[in-house]
């Protein structure tokens, strides 16, 4: 074993030109590879982190039934338990009360339906970010329960500016018509049309005086301290609380088209990943297949002088061997680096910048390495080297001495 080790070491560097476009060829597969993971875990990981920081929040807590039916009489009385929960959960960063209905909001001119939102605007800015997309104005102050905050698409919908008057209609509690007028403080540019034109906040106290609550709210907002451990949260407020009469929602619940979207872009980054593994593959393939083909000779005196068939084909294999373990230290080393370099300066895609911000991206991405996936496709191109080189192996130990030493 140690002597074919020795001699497969010393066959890949017989023709350095040959080794070395096979090691190039492994190499740059894989630090293709891993730097088009890191790309897409990059953008999806924006993905989630954008639209969780503008409107939902990491995970939700309702009423049971609230989220598929928004309603007034699904609110939930201050519950100093879950407050308790929230406050002491290691994993939850902060949390935030909201109120959520239906409303008209109306101008001289036009009127349109909207998601009417009562928050707390100082809690609301440690949960989501949505302070930091503020166009024109500025966000709601807890001092002024006159204001209200819109989209600009909204705005421009109403025909209303900075400091005009919109009236809000719904319906109370307590089945009352529910009326009040409001002076816009600032105009919100999230890059998402379905929810600059389709929501309205205002601050908890007005809504709460708006549709008859007195202290009752309609959910819990919470933010966690990573996105990687919202699942975990999630799964251990819902043992805390064990409560038949709430619902505690990621954002994956809350938005399923988002999910959704994330789950194709995966599938299809998975075929884009395979494509390249075959291409890598296919050079391996055309490498040893060569190199088998130049030594026919060689192999057949080895047969000749007693040589057995299995040593032949451990032989190539461990030439492959070598090859891919080269190829894969230099394409760790460049996928690594180049995921880096460019997850600290990130890549502008602006010229799509539209389409991104719909998908709430952003216009540039950071790429993001997860070392398991490193691992991973490391693993894969060095176990598709070994595997590539079985079938120049086997044709290799196939040949018959005589025709192989005419040859």
């Amino acid at each position: 074993m140690v002597t074919l080790i020795k001699i497969g070491w010393r066959n890949i560097w017989r023709n350095k030109n040959r080794s070395l476009i096979t090691i190039a060829g492994v190499s740059c597969g894989l630090a293709a590879l891993i730097f088009i993971r890191a790309f897409i875990d990059g953008g999806d990981s924006q993905m989630v982190e954008n639209y969780t920081d503008l409107f939902s929040g990491h995970i939700q807590i309702h009423r049971a039934g609230f989220q598929k039916k928004i309603s007034l009489d699904l609110s939930i009385l201050p519950n100093p338990k879950i407050e308790e929960i929230l406050l002491h959960a290691p994993s939850v960063l902060s949390h935030s009360r909201r109120i959520k209905d239906y409303a008209l909001i109306s101008s001289a001119e036009a009127s349109s339906g909207i998601l009417l939102i009562g928050v707390d605007p100082e809690k609301e800015k440690s949960v989501t970010r949505l302070h930091k997309r503020i166009r024109q104005g500025e966000f709601l102050s807890p001092l002024n329960n006159d204001s209200i905050l819109i989209g600009k698409d909204l705005a421009e919908t109403l025909n209303v500016s900075l400091g005009d008057k919109v009236v809000l209609m719904s319906q109370g509690s307590d089945g009352s018509l529910a009326a009040a007028s409001y002076r816009v403080c600032g105009l919100l540019d999230t890059g998402a049309e379905e929810i600059d034109r389709s929501i309205a906040l205002i601050t908890l106290k007005a809504a709460q005086e708006l549709l008859v609550l007195d202290d009752k709210f309609s959910e819990f907002a919470i933010r966690t301290k990573s996105i990687f451990a919202i699942d975990e949260t999630a799964k251990s407020l819902k043992n805390q609380l064990a409560l038949e009469d709430f619902e505690v929602l990621t954002w994956k619940e809350i938005s399923p088209i988002i999910k959704q979207w994330l789950e194709f872009d995966r599938a299809f980054s998975n075929v884009i990943l395979f494509i390249v593994l075959i291409v890598v593959a296919a050079g391996i393939l055309n490498t040893m297949l060569m190199s088998v083909l130049e030594r026919i000779k060689e192999f057949g005196i080895m047969l000749a002088l007693g040589t057995k068939r299995s040593q032949i084909v451990l032989m190539v294999a461990i030439e492959s061997f070598f090859l891919g373990i080269i190829g894969v230290a230099a394409g760790t080393a460049g996928g690594l680096a180049l995921s880096k370099y460019f997850g600290s300066f990130g890549i502008d895609l602006s010229k799509f910048s539209q389409a991104l911000e719909s998908y709430y991206t952003g216009s540039v991405i950071y790429p993001r390495i997860f070392i398991g996936y490193v691992f991973l496709w490391s693993g894969i191109v060095l176990l598709v080297c070994v595997a590539a080189s079985l079938y120049p192996a086997h044709k290799a130990a196939n040949l018959k001495p005589v025709e192989a030493i005419r040859a």
